[in-house]
């Protein structure tokens, strides 16, 4: 049993490792080579906006979400704990564990957005080619 909960909570981690890729506009009626120039200018774009990763990213703001959901939820399981006569002490540790959970668990899920320097390095090259960013996905 608790070899395939920890299973499902990997494959639920990496649900949300996707990077986020532009999206450039390709014209009022997009061509099958309008496509796949964009494709390729979009690779060699993300492939030299590598260098720019300021590590500002996902990751970090996932732990402190985390972070913060247990402290929180410890709060709030102390008190808890400590009106419904269960003891403050036990009511603490489940809310830390429960907050830290929750917390991690919907930060991990959102979409990974880009990170900043890598963005900012890929929009450039390519409005560079002519391309012209509308959104990332």
């Amino acid at each position: 049993m608790r070899r395939s909960a920890c299973a499902a909570a990997v494959a639920l981690s990496l649900a949300g490792c996707g990077t986020q890729r532009p999206v450039v506009y390709l014209g009022d009626r997009p061509t099958i080579t309008a496509r796949d120039a964009a494709d390729r200018d979009i690779s060699a774009c993300m492939a030299i906006g590598e260098q720019y990763k300021t590590g500002t990213g996902h990751g970090s703001e996932v732990a402190r979400s985390t972070a913060v959901g247990g402290v929180v939820g410890g709060a709030a399981g102390a008190a808890g704990g400590a009106i419904g006569g269960g003891g403050a002490g036990a009511g603490a540790a489940t809310g830390a564990a429960v907050g830290a959970v929750w917390s991690f668990m919907t930060g991990v899920l959102r979409p990974t957005p880009p990170d900043p320097g890598l963005r900012g390095a890929v929009e450039q090259c390519l409005a560079a080619r002519g391309q012209r960013v509308i959104a990332w996905k």
